[in-house]
């Protein structure tokens, strides 16, 4: 469990890839020294149990096996190396019975030789305490260590293939398998599947890389979908802007051509037609001159001067000048402006504009009551504007200010609206730093709710 909780920690996730190579690197060295410790062990272990030490109380029971069984029984009983041999050998050296030996029955070694061989560091000689004959033992050494060898290059060779088997396995999780999931996630983002995702936890770097084509992708995708919603926004105010255009025109252009081709008309109809004429060319001209206005805003091309300006006093004159009409139409106001003075930095000609709009929406559409509030909240100067009428249904109000977008396309052949008031409203207060809106909250009609930021005084 300790080891395994070092194995853990050593090859952990998230750090970065060159502190990575270097705990693999030592984790591998220290790896091989224990494979080395473990060959060593198992070496020990295989030359104990393989061969024993020749000693005479060895050399005495394989003498008593020769003398009962043979020199073959013996030599097989004793698991003796294959190219080993054992010699009886009488006391003038002469050799009487062999197994597996190069000299034959009969040879006698010179005295010379004999004690050479003897003395030899793989030949061991047992003289027993009684009898005539002595046991002569054979033993290749270089055979011996030739055998250890080969088992213990062995044993370690299938030690390190183990082992490296699991630690490539291992470290390639750290870095091969990221970089193949990042080529197909590539893969993926590059034929247009700009949602893929890729995940996986890698070291630091590569979790970076990771985050960063992910967000790339997404960032792709969001422009791409805003492009295409760019151009369906565009043909569709292109369809705008030729429908509410088209019937205008459409309408002067049959009133005029009958004033043309019937000159004796009556005075009255003459005059009837003349007026509708008027009355289409201001309505197709106002549209063009929102147009005109709002696309200004769009590339800020009138340039807004924002001056430090008593937003109570500015609200309280836009409005009174607009008392006349709204007690010609017989529409109920209410104002609450307090006295208090709030600095705000305005141009007062845009702001004017967009009060316009929306205090022309309420005459509009907003029935006979109007509501005007000012008050302040933190560091906002808040202007409300409410009344009584339909109000706007749930599901327009996050479309609301875009352009042509209207509730009822009926409400604009009736009242003359371009579908591009709020729009401009909305272009307005978000270049002067505030924000307005449509309050959901409110049932009773239709609440626009305008705020813009103080100017703090030192």
């Amino acid at each position: 469990m300790k080891t395994r909780k070092l194995f853990s920690f050593l090859l952990k996730e998230n750090i970065p890839i060159k502190r990575q190579f270097l705990v693999n690197y030592s984790l591998l060295f220290i790896i091989l020294l224990l494979i080395g410790a473990v060959t060593l062990i198992a070496n020990t272990i295989y030359v104990e149990s393989m061969y024993e030490d020749v000693d005479q109380e060895y050399l005495q029971e394989l003498y008593e096996d020769v003398e009962s069984e043979g020199l073959e029984k013996a030599f097989y009983k004793n698991e003796l190396p294959k190219h080993a041999y054992l010699e009886t050998l009488s006391r003038d050296y002469t050799v009487i019975k062999q197994y597996n030996s190069p000299n034959e029955a009969g040879y006698q070694y010179k005295v010379d030789d004999f004690l050479k061989e003897i003395n030899h560091y793989d030949t061991d000689l047992f003289v027993p305490e009684s009898g005539d004959d002595f046991l002569l033992l054979y033993l290749p050494l270089e055979m011996f260590f030739l055998d250890i060898f080969l088992f213990t290059v062995l044993f370690f060779m299938i030690c390190l293939l183990v082992i490296l088997r699991w630690y490539v396995k291992r470290t390639s999780k750290q870095i091969i398998q990221p970089v193949e999931e990042l080529l197909k996630g590539v893969d993926y983002i590059s034929q247009g599947n700009y949602e893929t995702q890729i995940e996986f936890q890698a070291n630091k770097e590569l979790n970076e890389l990771k985050e960063n084509i992910n967000q790339m992708a997404t960032k792709i995708g969001e422009e791409i979908r805003l492009k295409e919603q760019s151009e369906l926004l565009r043909k569709q105010l292109i369809l705008d802007i030729s429908h509410d255009i088209k019937t205008p025109l459409t309408n002067i252009q049959g009133y005029a051509e009958t004033l043309y081709r019937f000159p004796d008309l009556s005075h009255k109809d003459r005059k009837q037609y003349s007026s509708i004429v008027m009355a289409n060319s201001t309505k197709a001209n106002r549209l063009i001159q929102d147009l005109f206005d709002l696309s200004q805003l769009d590339m800020n091309l009138n340039r807004i001067s924002l001056e430090n300006q008593n937003f109570t006093e500015a609200v309280r004159e836009i409005f009174s000048s607009y008392i006349d009409e709204l007690e010609a139409k017989g529409i109920h106001y209410e104002v609450d402006i307090p006295d208090q003075m709030m600095t705000v930095k305005l141009d007062i000609h845009l702001f004017e504009r967009a009060i316009a709009n929306i205090l022309q929406n309420c005459m509009a559409y907003g029935g006979n009551s109007l509501v005007v509030s000012l008050c302040k909240e933190g560091d906002q100067a808040v202007l409300t504007i409410e009344d009584k009428g339909k109000g706007i249904p749930r599901t327009y109000l996050e479309k609301v200010f875009e352009p042509f977008v209207r509730v009822d396309e009926s409400r604009s052949t009736h009242t003359g609206g371009t579908g591009i008031g709020l729009a401009i409203v909305q272009k307005v207060i978000t270049q002067h730093n505030g924000a307005v809106q449509i309050d959901p909250n409110y049932t009773a009609g239709c609440r626009v709710v305008m705020s813009l930021p103080l100017v703090i005084e030192s």
